[in-house]
């Protein structure tokens, strides 16, 4: 229920702040930039090389930051619509007498922020899942785990599997399987041997141990 109710609210969210940049609605149409000029780089040849042509300025101003391994008007996208669904939380948590949606988003953002109260849980609240992980002993008690842990929503381990447009046939949607992972984005965080790679895979490595250590294991 609360799943449920949180992708509501969080859909509600995302929705309403699309409707607002920086605090002001938008523009009408007749003023929209569909092309900014000020993102290329005019002083390159579109012949020699579209990509730098097109966005060239925008790559000059804006570098990829150390924390991100890719960035791009897709991410800055993401990361705004998260931060203005972060602001639509703590409002609601601040005013949670405004109404009874309200209440419910700010209890459970509240809940979310309450690091003393899920410090105290511990690992109770998974306690079960590790249970059933812990009892696998063959291949169809692995397949199993996957799905019972992927139709939760808990888990997207080794494959993906979502529906979106046939590639053949953009006026159709189909089931779609995907290589999954296991924690890391990529192969290549697990094969680089450049220092930043090395540095994340004992970050991994000290991450894995704590977290064993805390399930008492």
């Amino acid at each position: 229920m609360k799943k449920s109710f949180l992708y509501a609210a969080v859909s509600a969210a995302g929705l309403l702040s699309f409707g607002f940049v920086n605090g002001q609605k938008h523009a009408p149409k007749s003023a929209t930039k569909f092309i900014d000029k000020s993102n290329m780089d005019l002083s390159v040849k579109p012949g020699d090389n579209f990509y730098l042509y097109a966005n060239g300025n925008w790559l000059k101003q804006n570098p990829v930051p150390g924390i991100k391994t890719r960035w791009g008007t897709f991410d800055v996208l993401r990361q705004t619509s998260s931060e203005r669904i972060k602001s639509l939380a703590e409002e609601a948590a601040a005013n949670p007498s405004k109404n009874s949606i309200a209440q419910r988003v700010g209890d459970f953002y509240s809940s979310a922020m309450d690091s003393a109260a899920i410090e105290k849980l511990g690992y109770e609240p998974i306690k079960a899942q590790l249970q059933e992980v812990a009892a696998i002993t063959n291949k169809s008690d692995l397949l199993q785990e996957m799905i019972s842990l992927r139709s939760k929503g808990i888990s997207g381990g080794l494959f993906g599997f979502y529906v979106g447009q046939d590639d053949k046939d953009v006026n159709t949607y189909i089931p779609q399987l995907s290589q999954g992972g296991t924690a890391l984005p990529d192969r290549d965080y697990y094969l680089k041997n450049n220092q930043r790679s090395k540095a994340i895979r004992q970050a991994y490595l000290s991450y894995m141990s704590d977290m064993f250590e805390l399930t008492g294991i």
